[in-house]
């Protein structure tokens, strides 16, 4: 069994199991999925390492697939959301030039093996402020990062990664509008440390855009678009990462109990 499955798998039990406890105050199941396009994607790791950009790994080469998979739990006017957001990309590129990654050097002409991973984890909470046709709720999000980004030349002669797992809090509002045959919402987590937090600079911001209508009892058919971005300067670790993600996706919308 790969990993990206064993993934699904513990995330989709965890939404089985989190639904059926929430049978009675109500949840709102949603999956969604469709073509991801990284837009930046710039890095550089290691005190002496070489920064690059998207285009120089072939990030932009093809579009990708995203994917997400969540439940809300719905108490009155309370909501908690898990959400599960993996993300990866696998490409392979020549360097022109000697390539250095954290400790590694790939000598000029070397080929190489490029793995962006960053998968998310996040739990969020929101208390509906106005209920009715226009409806607002605030609250805040704490997301699990868990990345890994890699390089290996393709003789298995040189290989190197950053691993890492860390915790991202966020502040969160969805605003939604309701009619009696449509609904549509916009949606934004985002938080700066703005400097404040030691020698460690970094944002995170995820907007959307969603737009839906119902196909069945309980069922909702959407679209949604979406900018999903941050990164993080950490001095002490020598990590620069910053991206910028786009996506358009279809998804589904169930809801039980309630």
């Amino acid at each position: 069994m790969s990993p990206g499955t064993l993934r699904w798998l513990v995330a989709a039990a965890l939404c089985s199991t989190a639904a059926s406890a929430a049978a009675s105050p109500g949840a709102i199941l949603r999956y969604e999925t469709g073509p991801a396009y990284i837009a930046q994607n710039d890095g550089r790791y290691g005190t002496d390492g070489t920064p690059f950009e998207a285009s120089d790994v072939g990030q932009q080469r093809n579009l990708l697939r995203g994917e997400r998979a969540s439940v809300e739990l719905v108490t009155g006017r309370h909501r908690i959301i898990a959400l599960y957001a993996p993300f990866s990309v696998d490409t392979q590129l020549t360097v022109a030039r000697d390539f250095q990654f954290r400790d590694t050097l790939f000598p000029a002409g070397s080929v190489l093996d490029h793995r962006y991973r960053f998968d998310g984890y996040r739990a969020s909470y929101l208390y509906q402020v106005v209920a009715g046709r226009v409806g607002v709720e605030l609250g805040g999000s704490l997301q699990i990062r868990d990345a890994d980004v890699a390089f290996a030349s393709v003789d298995g002669a040189r290989r190197d990664n950053e691993a890492n797992i860390g915790l991202v809090p966020a502040l969160k509002a969805r605003v939604t509008l309701t009619t009696a045959s449509a609904w549509a919402a916009l949606e934004f987590d985002g938080l700066s440390t703005f400097g404040l937090i030691g020698d460690t600079s970094g944002a995170l911001y995820d907007a959307a855009v969603t737009a839906g209508f119902p196909v069945r009892h309980d069922v909702d058919l959407y679209g949604t678009l979406r900018l999903l971005g941050g990164g993080a300067e950490v001095p002490s670790k020598a990590i620069d990462n910053w991206g910028n993600f786009v996506s358009a996706s279809l998804g589904l919308r169930v809801r039980l109990g309630g």
